[in-house]
């Protein structure tokens, strides 16, 4: 058997690998998985970049910048699977909540209250409230960011926005030394349950088809043996398959719960997974339709319009510059060919909007102009005339 060394963090999007190995599925395909549980991005970045992993679980904004060289050098790797859409949430600590008082359930109906107590804390000469996200190259701080824009509240002068691993998230909330983040599940729901967070929004609630993270395979073992490529992808689609049915759900909360993964209670567990999200400390349950999707090829096919979104994204925050051959450069790190060949799948997705903007007009990925015209040079939406 091959074996492949393989990062991740410990995050319900890491399921589709951990359940790869877990189940056999890497072993029928003739490798063995060595999943090595990660604390930050930085770490699962540097460490594909000089050849520790063979692959890793990565932001899918973070292989996007690594592939192009934004931020840092440029390490050369593919991309081939995403490993979930969705997932992510952003909770407020309870003190901040009570600054602002009732939390309505529609996010949008939150921000002039949030726009309101930025104002009143810079009236009383009070520090800005202070959000996380997990990394600068994340979907998180792209949410985060745009959820805030929508408001006209401007995330680099209103705020101050800082960079917490995920695993570190709810205690930073619980200490008071932010007042609120941007994170995957489980700790959006972990800070719940300790009672020091409120969920404000879903990630869905606001774009519906955010490609979150992605297997990306690093350029010695991508260059390398074509069968043990098409085996990794198989395993991977394969795994991520056995995720996405609803009937597998208890046995994947409870190897998710595991010491060595994600460390976190399986009942817990087992809510994110199935959509059903606490949003309040003590309150009832609600559903969340597509909060996490590992469905195969839906979410698990990469899409060039969804990373034609993200690299928008870098080029809307001051990241990069636009560059018009993007969109090769985007079609050289997915290797759909590669996916479908290994999958069986082929086609797009068919989607009109790629993202499913829920907070902001459709995203057309042929029209990266067009969507960039949209926003002042803040990065806020420019008002309509």
């Amino acid at each position: 058997m091959k074996r492949i060394t393989i990062g991740f963090i410990p995050l319900t999007d890491a399921a589709p690998l951990i359940a790869a190995h877990e189940r056999g599925f890497a072993a029928e395909e003739g490798l063995s998985f060595d999943l090595v549980r990660e604390v930050s991005w930085a770490n699962i970045r540097d460490k594909l970049s000089i050849g520790l992993f063979d692959a890793a679980h990565m932001l899918t904004p973070l292989a996007l910048a690594s592939a192009l060289g934004i931020g840092h050098v440029k390490v050369p790797m593919i991309a081939p699977v995403t490993l979930a859409l969705n997932g992510n949430a952003i909770t407020l600590s309870a003190a901040f909540v009570r600054e602002l008082g009732d939390l309505p359930e529609d996010p949008v109906a939150a921000l002039p209250l949030i726009a309101a107590a930025i104002k009143r804390r810079e009236s009383a000469g009070l520090s800005p409230p202070v959000f996380a996200s997990t990394f600068p190259f994340s979907t998180h701080n792209y949410i985060l960011r745009a959820y805030l824009a929508a408001g006209g509240i401007d995330p680099d002068r209103d705020v101050q926005l800082v960079v917490i691993p995920p695993p570190l998230m709810a205690g930073s909330l619980e200490k008071g030394l932010i007042d609120g983040f941007c994170v995957g599940s489980p700790w959006n729901s972990v800070a719940v349950d300790r009672g020091a967070g409120h969920i404000l929004t879903p990630s869905s609630a606001l774009f519906s088809r955010i490609p979150e993270k992605t297997l990306v395979i690093g350029d010695t073992l991508a260059a390398g043996d074509g069968e043990t490529l098409r085996a990794i992808i198989a395993a991977t689609a394969r795994g991520a398959a056995w995720c996405a049915d609803p009937g597998n759900a208890l046995e994947l909360a409870a190897m998710l719960s595991a010491p060595h993964y994600l460390s976190v209670a399986a009942p817990l567990v087992l809510r994110t997974i199935e959509g059903r999200l606490i949003f309040t400390p003590g309150g009832p349950s609600r559903s969340v339709p597509d909060f996490i999707r590992y469905d195969v090829p839906g979410a698990a096919r990469p899409d060039a319009g969804r990373y034609a979104w993200l690299y928008a994204q870098m080029v809307r925050w001051g990241q990069t510059r636009f560059d018009p051959a993007a969109a090769a450069r985007i079609a050289a790190l997915i290797r759909t060919d590669l996916f479908d060949a290994a999958v069986g799948a082929e086609g797009a997705t068919g989607d009109d909007d790629p993202i499913g903007s829920i907070l902001e007009p459709a995203f057309d990925p042929g029209d990266l102009a067009g969507y960039l015209a949209r926003f002042d040079v803040r990065g806020l939406p420019k008002a309509r005339g």
